[in-house]
């Protein structure tokens, strides 16, 4: 629990009222409880203020809350900002005692940092350092000299292969690869794969396997989603820079190199090879090919299919990409057409009348 005066201190905010109301947890007006403190920075949640079972409220300073029940209030005008820092002081509240539970496998030439969290049957291979404050939950693998930065957040069922390194305050949710196996196959006979198009039996062929000996490097302040995949180097690293963020189910193939501050929605593929710039945002299922080059503060739309290279600050649509002007432009031409072969039909019937009549003229 937390006091109303304790949480306005954390989000540096103005509290009236009771400041000793106490709060196990945030929720919407209409559904919270007498130990919930209810948020309606927005003004759409202004009116269940009135009939709240919570005593207590952050609000923005438009709203006159003395005509409500509420016993304190926090006032702040930062929507996102304030969500965002509220959310941390209730994470930060239910958080349990930090320990190294005695199920866990820690190699004796590995190093972990000060004031560790380590859950139930992690695996720490040799000669990893781990940093301090770092939190890692139950049955997560960490491979052979891998490096990973202070206030680190680890959640269950991550695998962490061998080599990588990770900077500070990453965040990993559940059940992410880091450092698997690259997918690299070359045809045994050093062809193109095309030039199967032209043989009539292609069957025999076999591929040859190219192993991944390279790893995967990760700055600070990156976030990446559950089940998410990043396939280490087939020799130089797998590289995403500080700042960026990928969503749950993206695959990051071998030698890809992801900018700083990147938003990687879900499903995104990116392909190997590809070298992707700073601030790049892409929808969700985006598919990009490999050996391209994508140009920093560009925008893919969901499901954008991008084959050719993007140059910088371009908002791409469709598939095959193009830009969202030409993309919405395209469309509205293809939804015209059944009208146009109306009209074509009938023109065709005019003329062919018209011609029937000078004939016989």
């Amino acid at each position: 629990m937390i006091s109303l005066a304790e949480i306005a201190e954390a989000l540096d905010c103005d509290f009236y009222g009771n400041g000793k109301l106490v709060f196990s947890s945030p929720s919407e007006p209409s559904s919270a409880n007498i130990n919930q403190i209810a948020i309606a920075i927005d003004q759409k949640f202004q009116s269940e203020l009135y009939s709240t079972k919570a005593k207590g409220a952050i609000i923005n300073n438009n709203f006159n809350w003395k005509t409500t029940n509420l016993e304190g209030v926090i006032v702040t005008n930062q929507s996102k900002l304030i969500l965002s820092k509220l959310t941390k002081v209730f994470d930060d509240l239910s958080k349990e005692e930090r320990s190294i539970n005695e199920n866990s496998l820690i190699n004796s030439s590995s190093k972990i940092g000060a004031n560790p969290k380590i859950g139930s049957y992690v695996i720490i291979k040799e000669n990893s350092q781990i940093g301090n404050n770092v939190d890692i939950e139950n049955f997560v693998e960490i491979g052979k000299n891998v490096i990973i930065g202070n206030n680190c957040l680890i959640k269950s069922g991550t695998k962490i292969y061998d080599n990588t390194k990770i900077g500070d305050r990453f965040i990993c949710h559940q059940n992410v690869i880091i450092g698997s196996d690259g997918f690299s196959f070359h045809p045994q006979n050093e062809e193109s794969i095309l030039d199967r198009l032209t043989k009539d039996d292609s069957s025999s062929e076999k591929f040859v396997r190219v192993a991944s000996i390279g790893a995967v490097e990760i700055g600070n302040d990156v976030e990446i989603g559950a089940n998410c995949c990043i396939d280490r180097g087939t020799i130089k690293n797998t590289i995403i820079k500080s700042g960026t963020k990928l969503d749950n189910l993206v695959h990051i193939a071998h030698n890809v190199e992801i900018g700083h501050n990147c938003l990687i929605c879900g499903q995104v593929g990116i392909a190997g090879s590809t070298l992707v710039g700073d601030n790049v945002v892409m929808g969700g299922q985006v598919g990009i090919a490999d050996n391209l080059k994508i140009g920093n503060n560009s925008i893919m739309a969901g499901k954008t299919g991008v084959s050719a290279n993007i140059l910088p600050r371009k908002f791409m649509m469709g598939n095959p990409a193009m830009e969202m002007k030409k993309n919405i432009a395209s469309y509205m031409a293809l939804r015209r057409l059944p009208k146009l072969q109306t009209k074509i039909k009938q023109l065709n019937k005019l003329i062919d009348e018209i011609s029937s009549k000078l004939i016989k003229d």
